[in-house]
């Protein structure tokens, strides 16, 4: 996925603004775009937990993720592809959209106030570095659907399967939400690129919890940035700041690790809101 056409969740607000470097040692203190409040955000995340807490009205089906994790797994062996190992925080954010999916009787990646699957990641994975690719496979039947039903409809479609198999995928989680006759699955598949040290906060209070965060974090990271989580398109090289100071808003944490010579990678971690 493109992340850099991504549609705003909040029309007029999140609207072309630019990234934010900074050294592992903090933030800059002037940052170059006017974040935005991050309330959306908020709510956003509100609905989210409280649908991992109400299953939106249904209820989880923890078999049937279980046994998509082993027919994954075997169909990633029939093709050469290794095995991909379960994440919880991924399975959260899967959980999270079958059970938003299932509430509000709708199957898209992309919610109604415009939240695609990369966010919902970044928003509930708080120790996750990486972005993530989304399945999602609905049946209604007087029966609900099982681990093999699910997994069928993914094969009968190239490009969830294509998906599924791909190589470079090395972690996984899965969420069932049944509701009536409607089985809702969602699948999330990404690579191991790392995990911060400590679960960094959605909420964030003080800046010393970004960079605690960022500085325990394995493999390590060499240093990062901050961006706006919608418009990332650019990146303005700024020079570090030890007295770290960022304006209220929501951004994203973007790790940058050292290849060959001079040349970095730069990585998706959460998303935060400065409160």
């Amino acid at each position: 996925m493109d992340r850099r056409a991504i549609h705003s969740p909040s029309a007029g607000v999140l609207m072309g603004r630019r990234t934010l470097l900074a050294g592992l040692t903090g933030l800059v203190a002037a940052p170059a775009f006017a974040a935005e409040t991050g309330q959306s955000w908020l709510d956003y995340e509100v609905r989210l937990r409280a649908r991992l807490a109400d299953a939106g009205g249904g209820r989880f089906n923890a078999a049937a993720e279980r046994r998509i994790v082993t027919l994954t797994n075997a169909a990633r062996a029939e093709q050469g592809a290794p095995a991909c190992a379960w994440s919880d925080e991924l399975a959260l954010a899967a959980r999270a959209h079958a059970a938003d999916l299932a509430g509000r009787a709708y199957v898209e990646h992309l919610s109604p106030e415009g939240f695609d699957p990369s966010h919902r990641v970044s928003i509930l994975a708080r120790r996750l570095i990486g972005s993530a690719s989304e399945n999602i496979a609905y049946r209604r039947a007087a029966e609900p659907a099982t681990a093999d039903d699910l997994m069928t409809i993914w094969r009968k479609s190239p490009p969830h399967w294509t998906n599924l198999l791909r190589a470079t995928h090395s972690r996984f989680g899965f969420g069932v939400a049944v509701r009536g006759e409607r089985t809702y699955a969602v699948g999330l598949y990404s690579r191991a690129d790392g995990e911060l040290g400590a679960p960094l906060p959605f909420r964030l209070g003080r800046e010393a919890d970004l960079a605690g965060a960022i500085s325990q974090a394995s493999p390590r990271v060499d240093s990062f940035t901050v961006s706006d989580p919608v418009d990332t398109k650019d990146a303005a090289n700024l020079a570090a700041d030890p007295a770290p100071i960022l304006a209220p808003g929501v951004y994203q944490l973007r790790p940058k690790r050292r290849l060959e010579g001079r040349r970095y990678e730069v990585l998706w971690g959460p998303i935060f809101v400065r409160i």
